[in-house]
């Protein structure tokens, strides 16, 4: 009985260890997108807690308290003097991402603030338009001169010595000792000016945020007011990007810092940083949405740094309140491509930097306490400050709720005619290369480019994507076809849950099971073999566990055998000589002798 119990236990133990094994590896294809997104948020939480916080870089920790509000304490005994971070050598990026974590620090963004230079990189210049030839005025401290303006938009002469003519005559360039002075302008026609601004080493030119009008004999006034964050008298432009986004988003007035980004985004070597994403997230224009969405990859992601994670989710980080078609595709891309556990890369830095800009998770909006209203369920709306200016609205700084830049305004924003988006209506047989806008006058204005309708290759219907080299090291050949013949169609490796621990164990215990069941077969292979393959005999005493007597487990012992030396040899025994008989006993042979005669 005993052993039919035993064997029962045995049996139910192997059908269920599979199942106890298999729901630490859930099979994510089966589950819809929410479960997915709940799955990610577990394994940060399992990242966190298997390595604890003491074990986290000082990233890391920001960004596990960004998104799943843990190791708060220690990201707070990481900074110097409560202000900066690290604690080892503050720095400009990292100290603004621990302010932003922490969701606003006074004492950090007073830091912060201050560590900030003037440009050297920068090229200005003053513009003066006007419709008709114009003579104008122009003041600054200790200058006061005359200037004209001809039909041909040509300006006559320089204005002192901080405007001298530049650009073919057509502006005045600001001299670099002069950029904390301001200039007045009037003229005896309506006019306009504004400030232009370049990088040395660049020929494109950018127009300030600002024009300002007037009309004849009217004033304007223009003053440069160009920052940027720098430890030294030199600027940091990641950590410009970073602290501009991050000050913006608690409230700091950033224009000064504005001309440097745009300029300096041109730099082939802070390409890496997508800075067109952090100035879509602090200025809105429609050039930098544009700029975004088209660096995206495969229609799935961005990669500029070479980790196409965190850059997806950087790209990605002005468009909360948005919902391009690219960023469905690659919302679609990232739940096709989590580990087994549910997180990217098992990292904590990329998969809580996921959650936050893509999914808005851990995001509490900006600003204000927990009992304050959200703006958008108030019937408020979540802008930029400029966009709230042009709508003639309120700001509502009693709501939270809004991401980043964005402010609560009261009116919604207006709708700008797909002109002054820069777009166009792409007509029949050709499609935008990005996602379209609704403008007033359209619902689908593209500021991107009409491009001819291509069929996608059986390899990108499919999320492939054809390459004339290797795959990537995270890809696998796919057997899609590509439009040329050439190309290989690399996809994503799909992450496969390795089960062998649970075979091996199955392995092990139905090995044990059929022991148990042909235990008196195996004790006779094992004396064969211990027999050199001999069939065995019966059993002797002590054989399979049977007792021995006392006597019979005491080893027979053989006499000694006497050795002799030579000499000593003992000489073989002769036969005794046999004696002959006597008496009536030889009486009796002699007659049976004379008989047989």
């Amino acid at each position: 009985m005993r052993k039919e119990v035993l064997l029962l236990s045995i049996v139910f133990l192997i059908l269920l260890v599979p199942f106890v094994l298999a729901d630490d590896e859930i099979d994510l294809t089966t589950l819809d997108d929410s479960s997915k997104i709940d799955r990610a948020e577990q394994c940060l939480d399992d990242l966190i807690e298997d390595r604890g916080c003491d074990d986290l870089s000082s990233k890391e920790k920001i960004f596990a308290l960004l998104t799943a509000g843990k190791c708060r304490s220690d990201v707070n005994d990481d900074a110097k003097n409560d202000e900066c971070w690290p604690k080892s050598g503050c720095e400009i990026k990292t100290t603004a991402q621990a302010i932003l974590a922490l969701k606003g620090d006074s004492k950090a963004e007073d830091w912060l603030s201050e560590q900030n230079t003037t440009p050297t990189d920068l090229e200005w210049f003053l513009e003066i338009e006007s419709a008709n030839p114009t003579e104008c005025e122009i003041s600054y401290p200790g200058v006061d001169t005359i200037i004209n303006i001809g039909e041909d938009k040509k300006i006559d002469r320089r204005a002192g010595e901080c405007l001298s003519l530049s650009s073919n005559d057509y502006w005045l360039k600001v001299n670099s000792d002069c950029y904390d002075l301001e200039f007045e302008i009037s003229c005896d026609e309506t006019f306009l000016t504004t400030l232009l601004f370049k990088q040395k080493r660049s020929s494109t030119i950018h127009v300030s945020g600002e024009v300002s009008s007037a009309s004849a004999e009217g004033i304007t006034r223009e003053e440069i007011s160009t920052l940027c964050f720098g430890l030294t008298t030199s600027c940091d432009y990641e950590g410009s990007l970073w602290a501009a986004m991050v000050l913006a988003s608690e409230g700091h007035d950033v224009d000064a810092f504005i001309p440097y980004l745009i300029a300096m985004s041109d730099e082939d070597e802070n390409e890496k940083y997508l800075p067109d994403s952090f100035l879509y997230y602090l200025i809105g224009s429609s050039d930098f949405r544009t700029s975004v969405l088209e660096e995206q990859k495969a229609n799935n992601y961005w990669e500029v740094s070479g980790n196409k994670f965190f850059d997806t989710a950087l790209a990605l980080l002005a468009f909360q309140g948005e919902e391009p078609q690219e960023k469905i595709d690659a919302k679609d891309w990232l739940l096709g491509v989590q580990d087994s556990e549910g997180c990217w890369q098992s990292s904590v830095v990329d998969t809580s930097f996921i959650l936050y800009s893509i999914w808005g998770k851990g995001s509490s909006g900006g600003g204000g306490n927990g009992d304050d209203d959200d703006c958008e369920d108030s019937g408020y709306h979540c802008l930029r400050s400029s966009e709230c200016d042009n709508a003639n609205g309120d700001i509502k700084d009693e709501y939270v709720g809004c991401f980043g830049a964005d402010v609560c305004c009261s009116n919604p924003a207006p709708l700008q005619s797909c002109f002054d988006l820069s777009g166009e209506v792409c007509v029949s047989g050709k499609e935008c290369s990005i996602s379209t806008q609704e403008a007033s006058d359209t619902p689908e204005c593209c500021t991107g480019t009409c491009e001819s309708v291509s069929q996608d290759s059986e390899c990108e219907i499919n999320s492939g994507t054809c390459r004339s080299g290797d795959c990537n090291s995270d890809e696998e050949i796919s057997s899609y076809e590509c439009d040329s013949v050439s190309d290989w169609c690399c996809k994503a490796k799909e992450p496969s849950p390795s089960y062998w621990g649970v075979w091996v164990l199955i392995i092990l215990i139905v090995l044990v099971v059929l022991a148990i069941m042909y235990k008196d077969q195996l004790r006779k292979y094992l004396l064969r073999f211990k027999s050199g393959g001999k069939k065995p005999g019966p059993p002797g005493p002590g054989d399979f566990g049977f007792p021995m007597t006392p006597s019979s487990r005491q080893p027979r012992r053989r006499a000694p055998r006497r050795i002799f030396p030579a000499s000593q040899k003992p000489r073989p025994r002769r036969a005794a000589p046999r004696k002959k008989p006597t008496g009536d006993f030889e009486d009796v042979l002699k007659k049976l002798k004379d008989m047989g005669s």
